[in-house]
């Protein structure tokens, strides 16, 4: 119980002068708000109201249902936000969250990011709730009745392919990871954090942010101090928070050095030349051209037009001469004719007119006929035995490597051999399986050839024809993508198919990404923006955070999910995240004793971590999280906002604060008695003495 928290998040100002405002209303033939100047101070309301209102149990208690106060509530049970969910208040979850208009930062298959590839956490809660606009129009209804028009499609499924930025919080490097829900956690109230670089975040205070001090809420992380109504009053701590990317070079390279770039392009040199100096591709150059604002030259292929070529050699072949080539085409002459008087190909006809900017003469339709002209095509009927042999022979007599003439020096890599030769014997693959996707048993369509044993796995297993399985593209893709290697290997293990047991595999690589390091920059204020709509992503993978408008972020903080497999991983205690009754003496609800041993506390923090393990177990075998959360103790520890009036404030505590309630509950009314004295001290001096804790009915 030493974790339970009661936080204020805002409350009305005056309210006991606004309850004395309501009840002398309720008597008044005038306007009270015309009398605004002569309302009683905050002290003399309260004095008022009591004497007048509540004193006497005269029933006429409206009035004090118009101040209005909401709580943020941490670390209880679950079980206590549900029993106050019987009550007249409003309870909420997930209260850590961001502004509709924050930024995720996505990136491609490089680690690079780019204006294309950012979305709003807003837009991304429309395409995963709502699906994305189609470019065209149905013209009539759909296969399930839709309507023709315009109409949306589901995109979850590419959504969660898109490579979320996120940082790997054990070496400081960002990597890549992907989305797993998309939320709307309502109206909540925003605040919006500026730093000393002029990045600006809008969230809640309750959203975690990565400081240099690790995870903190947002108001924990600069001591937030706030009045009544939300308005921010001053921050108390100076605090660094961690941002997205910069290089992990000390020593800057030579392309993002932007006054070394600047002369190169006022040079008149272009993204190649560049590139070459640089000893980078042009690519790169283009990206820090863009980032700096510069304009690079266009690349010009050759020379202007009507420019004559300049060669070493001044006795050069017919054909590259500009003035003979301009005659031939102002005589008339075609392509091959103009081949034929310099003794070339057509081809190098071709390429010298188009490099002088010159048009080649073309013959008019219908003279030329082709020599194919209604003649068939060929093929071999060969018999599978000359097949073979035919193979055989190629791969006998076919110059390779080295030998070849098309060899570059080995600069393919092994990883692009090896799908070279999958591609290659795939044929032979799907044949042996008849043409069958060995996942789903659909036979026919694109097929892919997959290694049992992946390349990772066992590298020596690559060039095996009997580790090659086929499978469909569909299913090809899903296996890859969400890392089901071994699970559908264990299928074919089971049967003797598989060269290597599974469980002795390598751990399969990350993807590769931009060596980004997070850096940290000061936060210098924060803004009170009012009650916006909000939004929140859970994240799949090892790191559970985010990039949201350049900053590290912590990803939904739900009850269960993310925070179960902590557990498992023993990144957090299990008691962190249960909640489990202390030692000791305990009454059941027809007034028996019992005792709740240290024995029986082992064991049931045992079952909770148990229960743990069955949970990713369940998650690692396709189930959803509201499937597999069924198998979790139901006392998970909640965050919630619960909002109230002071009248039915008052009524949980008449049924909540009573000896024979709950302790947990009881707990929290003792909480909710501190903040209710602070607020409307008056009221809540007198319900202490003539209600609290005797289980009268509500007023």
């Amino acid at each position: 119980m030493d974790l339970f928290r009661v936080e204020l998040l805002s409350a009305t100002p005056n309210p006991q002068q606004l309850v004395w405002a309501a009840m002398h209303q309720d008597y008044s033939e005038n306007l009270v708000a015309d009398e605004r100047d002569r309302f009683p101070d905050e002290a003399r309301a309260g004095e008022l109201i009591i004497k007048h209102l509540v004193q006497g149990n005269r029933g006429h208690f409206g009035p004090i249902e118009h101040p209005q106060i909401v709580f943020n509530v941490g670390f209880f049970p679950h079980s206590t936000m549900q029993q106050l969910r019987t009550h007249r208040v409003g309870v909420s979850f997930d209260v850590q969250c961001l502004a509709g208009s924050t930024e995720i930062t996505f990136v491609n298959c490089e680690g690079e990011t780019s204006q294309k590839l950012r979305k709003t956490i807003g837009e991304l809660y429309d395409l995963w709730t709502n699906g994305e606009q189609s470019i065209r129009q149905r013209q009539i209804r759909g296969r399930h009745g839709e309507p023709p028009g315009t109409y949306r499609r589901d995109c979850q499924k590419r959504l969660k392919k898109m490579r979320l930025r996120v940082l790997n919080e054990e070496t400081g490097f960002f990597e890549t990871g992907h989305i797993q829900d998309v939320m709307c956690s309502g109206l909540q109230p925003v605040y919006r954090v500026t730093l000393e670089d002029g990045k600006t975040l809008d969230c809640t205070t309750n959203h975690r942010l990565f400081t240099d001090q690790g995870w903190k809420t947002m108001a924990e992380a600069v001591g937030l101090v706030t009045d009544e109504q939300g308005e921010v009053l001053r921050i108390e701590r100076d605090r660094f928070v961690m941002c997205n990317g910069v290089s992990v070079s000390a020593e800057i390279p030579t392309y993002q050095n932007q006054a070394w770039l600047t002369y190169q392009i006022q040079q008149g040199k272009t993204a190649p030349e560049i590139a070459r100096l640089a000893g980078c591709n042009s690519r790169t150059i283009r990206i820090w051209s863009e980032r700096y604002g510069l304009t690079l030259p266009k690349s010009h292929h050759g020379r202007r037009t009507g420019e004559k070529a300049k060669f070493k050699n001044q006795d050069c072949p017919i054909h590259r001469d500009f003035q003979w080539l301009k005659d031939q085409i102002a005589a008339g002459s075609y392509a091959d004719e103009m081949a034929a008087l310099a003794g070339c190909s057509v081809s190098a006809i071709k390429k010298w007119v188009y490099h002088y900017g010159l048009t080649l003469n073309k013959r008019p339709a219908g003279q030329a006929t082709p020599w194919n002209k209604n003649r068939g095509g060929y093929s071999l009927h060969l018999s599978e035995d000359s097949r073979k042999a035919r193979r055989a022979l190629s791969y006998q007599f076919t110059r390779r490597g080295s030998e070849s003439n098309f060899w570059r020096g080995g600069v393919s890599s092994e990883r692009t051999m090896n799908a070279a030769w999958t591609r290659q014997v795939a044929p032979q693959v799907h044949q042996k399986f008849d043409y069958t996707c060995q996942n789903c048993g659909v036979r026919g369509g694109e097929l892919h050839a997959h290694h049992l044993v992946p390349v990772y796995a066992n590298p020596e297993l690559a060039y095996e024809f009997d580790n090659l399985v086929t499978l469909c593209c569909d299913c090809h893709q899903t296996i890859h993508h969400n890392h089901q290697e071994k699970a559908f290997a264990e299928r074919f293990h089971q049967q003797g198919l598989v060269m290597a047991d599974p469980s002795c595999w390598l751990e399969k690589p990350k993807p590769p990404s931009r060596k980004l390091q997070a850096h940290p920059v000061r936060v210098v204020a924060v803004e009170y923006l009012g009650t916006q709509m909000t939004y929140d992503l859970e994240v799949a993978g090892d790191w559970h955070n985010f990039v949201a408008n350049g900053l590290v972020v912590h990803n939904s903080f739900r009850y269960s999910g993310m925070r179960i497999l902590d557990v498992f991983n023993g990144t957090r205690t299990v008691e962190e995240i249960f909640y489990l009754r202390p030692v000791g003496y305990y009454a059941d609800r027809q007034g028996k004793k019992y005792f709740y041993s240290p024995e029986q506390r082992q064991d049931d923090l045992d079952w909770c971590l148990e229960a743990c393990k069955r949970y990713k177990q369940r998650i690692e075998e396709g189930l959803s999280e509201e499937h597999a959360r069924g198998l979790i103790p139901f006392d998970v520890r909640q965050h919630f906002v619960m909002s109230c009036n002071a009248r039915s404030l008052m009524h949980i505590l008449d049924l909540r604060a009573k000896a024979d309630a709950q302790l947990e509950i009881q707990k929290l009314c003792d909480l909710l008695m501190v903040h209710f004295k602070e607020w409307m001290p008056a009221l809540a001096d007198w319900y202490e003495t003539n209600r609290l804790g005797k289980a009268r009915l509500s007023p």
